[in-house]
């Protein structure tokens, strides 16, 4: 049975502690872990974006390799970093999805996907521009660019899976709609917004 002794420490304020901590790794530590987690960098190119602890982490949460409920990854940039207070600030989380009320239900999730694969069909080129505006790391955007060659609808998709698996709550097609009006894409917007709000 998992207990915390602690009062939940929300995952996104853990992910604002430990960027600030690692932030302070010297170039040793930060290649001991780029060799500890060489398995999950996909390509020569990613590598010239990990410069600090904090890109190594924004790498790891986009990949899902730190995630709320799995957070040995984090233990271990702790432990190379010599952060023991790190290593206490991540006992303080505790992952609980049930006390959660941004996470989706199974029926707001089928609709999130057909809706995000609907713009993936319809943004085209625009998709990069997109990607920008939902604040997307530029290594994720090259990579799946080099990744999906030309074809636009399959680098639309990746990202917007992406995006989703990152956020993983209601918000997610607020935040779409969002970055579609600020790239000028007004009609599609408005058609994602009234696909999500049938009923209004």
């Amino acid at each position: 049975m998992n207990t915390c002794e602690n009062r939940e420490l929300p995952f996104q304020e853990l992910i604002a502690e430990c960027n600030t901590m690692l932030s302070r790794m010297d170039t040793l530590q930060l290649n001991t872990l780029i060799e500890r987690f060489g398995e999950e960098i996909d390509s020569t190119q990613i590598l010239n974006y990990l410069v600090d602890g904090r890109s190594l982490l924004t790498y790891l949460l986009s990949r899902h390799i730190v995630r709320p409920d799995n957070l040995s990854a984090l233990v271990a940039m702790a432990e190379v970093a010599e952060r023991s207070d790190l290593k206490q600030i991540i006992g303080r989380y505790c992952y609980s999805p049930s006390g959660s009320s941004d996470l989706e239900t199974p029926v707001q999730s089928i609709m999130v996907r057909k809706i995000l694969a609907y713009v993936s069909e319809t943004i085209q080129n625009d998709w990069r521009n997109l990607a920008r505006q939902l604040t997307l790391p530029e290594f994720d955007i090259a990579n799946i660019q080099a990744s999906t060659g030309n074809d636009q609808q399959l680098a639309a998709s990746e990202i917007l899976e992406l995006f989703r698996r990152k956020r993983s709550n209601k918000n997610v097609l607020t935040e779409l709609v969002t970055a579609l009006r600020a790239i000028k894409r007004f009609s599609l917007a408005a058609r994602v917004s009234e696909l999500a709000n049938p009923s209004q």
